[in-house]
C-alpha cells in the first residue's frame, strides 16, 4: 500500500522528504566539486599561458642565436653561441613538452567537468521526478 502511494505521489512529482534532502545534499556536494574543478582548470589555464609565453621567448632567443651565428664572429664567440643555441633548443623542447602535458590535463579536466555536469543534471531531474530538461 505504501509503495502504491509513493508511486502515485512520484507521478505528480512529489518525493519523500528524506529522499529530497538526500538529493539536495548530493546536489550541493556536486556543485562544490564542480567549483573546485573549475578552479583547478583556471589554474591550469594560467600555467599553460605562462608556458606559452616562455615558449615564445625561447623561440625568439633561438632565432637570435642562429642569426648571430650566421653573421660570423670570432671562434670563441661561435662556440659560445653554438652552446647557447643547443641549450635554448633543449629548453624549447622541454617547454613544448610541458605545454603538451598541460593541454592533456586541461582536456581531462574539461571531460571531468562535463561528466559532473551531466550527473548534476541527472540528479536534479531525478529529484523533481518530471524528466523535463533543466
Amino acid at each position: 500500500m505504501k509503495q502504491v502511494l509513493l508511486n502515485l505521489l512520484s507521478a505528480f512529482g512529489v518525493v519523500p522528504v528524506r529522499r529530497y534532502r538526500s538529493l539536495a545534499r548530493q546536489v550541493e556536494e556536486l556543485r562544490g566539486s564542480a567549483k573546485s574543478w573549475k578552479l583547478k582548470c583556471m589554474k591550469a589555464s594560467s600555467r599553460a599561458k605562462v608556458l606559452e609565453d616562455d615558449l615564445h621567448e625561447q623561440t625568439r632567443l633561438l632565432k637570435d642565436a642562429r642569426a648571430a651565428a650566421k653573421r660570423g664572429s670570432s671562434d670563441g664567440e661561435i662556440v659560445k653561441l653554438r652552446q647557447q643555441l643547443a641549450d635554448t633548443e633543449r629548453e624549447l623542447m622541454l617547454a613544448r613538452e610541458h605545454l603538451m602535458a598541460i593541454e592533456v590535463k586541461l582536456d581531462i579536466l574539461e571531460g571531468a567537468a562535463n561528466v559532473l555536469d551531466v550527473r548534476t543534471r541527472t540528479a536534479i531531474r531525478q529529484s523533481t521526478g518530471t524528466g523535463a530538461a533543466v
